[in-house]
C-alpha cells in the first residue's frame, strides 16, 4: 500500500471520533445533572448532545474522505496501468 501513512491517519481519526463521542456524552450529562436550574440543565444536555454529534461528524467525514482519496488513487493508478499496456491502433 502506497499511502500508509494516511491510512492510519484516517484509522485514528475513526478512533478519536468514538472517544469524542464518549467524552462528550457523559460530559454532557454530567453538566446536565451539576446544572442549578431545570431549563439551564436542559439547554447543556441537548446542547452538549448537539455539539457532540456535530464534531464527531466532522471527524468522521474527515477520515472517510481520506479513505476515499485513498481509494481513488489505487483506481486511477490500475486505470493508468491498464491503459499503458494496451495496444495501440
Amino acid at each position: 500500500m502506497k499511502y500508509q501513512t494516511l491510512s492510519m491517519i484516517a484509522s485514528c481519526l475513526k478512533i478519536l471520533t468514538w472517544v469524542a463521542v464518549v467524552v462528550g456524552v457523559f460530559g454532557s450529562i454530567r453538566l446536565g445533572i451539576i446544572a442549578t436550574t431545570l431549563p439551564s440543565a436542559v439547554i447543556f444536555l441537548l446542547g452538549g448532545f448537539f455539539l457532540t454529534a456535530v464534531g464527531a461528524s466532522i471527524l468522521m467525514a474527515t477520515s472517510k474522505i481520506i479513505y476515499l482519496f485513498i481509494d481513488i488513487e489505487e483506481e486511477l493508478s490500475e486505470i493508468a496501468k491498464l491503459v499503458k499496456n494496451e495496444p495501440k491502433d
